[in-house]
C-alpha cells in the first residue's frame, strides 16, 4: 500500500490571522478536545447516547436512522482511508441531490479528517 507524500494544507494555510479569529466566550467550560471532529459529536455520540433506532432522516424512499447513517458513514470512512488513502485535511468535492446517502457521504468524509465542500446541483449560473 503506497502512500502519496502530498499533504493538502490548503485549508490550514489560508486561515485569517488568529486576531480575526471569533472571541467565543466561555468556550474553555464546554472542554473541547485539542481536537475535534464532529461526525463524532453529532452522529457517534448520539448512537452511544440511545439514540441508534431513532429516525434521522425522513424520506420519501424510507427513513434513515441515526445507527443506519452511522453505518454507512462509517464505510464511506473506510473506502476514503483506507482503499483511496485521503489524506487528513483533504478536500472532498461533494455534488448532488438532497438525499439520506448524501448525508451519509457527508458524515463520511468528516470521519476520515476530509474537508467536505458540497455544492448544490439546482444551484447554476445563468
Amino acid at each position: 500500500m503506497s502512500k502519496s507524500a502530498y499533504q493538502d494544507t490548503f485549508a490550514a494555510d489560508h486561515l485569517p490571522p488568529r486576531d480575526q479569529w471569533p472571541n467565543l466566550i466561555n468556550l474553555d467550560k464546554l472542554a473541547y478536545p485539542e481536537q475535534l471532529n464532529c461526525a463524532k459529536m453529532l452522529l457517534d455520540d448520539a448512537v452511544a447516547s440511545g439514540y441508534g433506532d431513532k429516525v434521522l432522516i425522513y424520506s420519501p424512499a424510507g427513513n434513515w436512522t441515526y445507527r443506519d447513517i452511522q453505518k454507512e458513514a462509517n464505510r464511506i470512512a473506510h473506502v476514503l482511508r483506507d482503499d483511496l488513502h485521503m489524506a487528513t485535511g483533504e478536500r472532498v468535492l461533494l455534488h448532488g441531490p438532497n438525499t439520506p446517502q448524501m448525508v451519509a457521504c457527508w458524515f463520511g468524509i468528516l470521519k476520515a479528517g476530509g474537508i467536505v465542500v458540497a455544492t448544490m446541483p439546482l444551484l447554476r449560473s445563468r
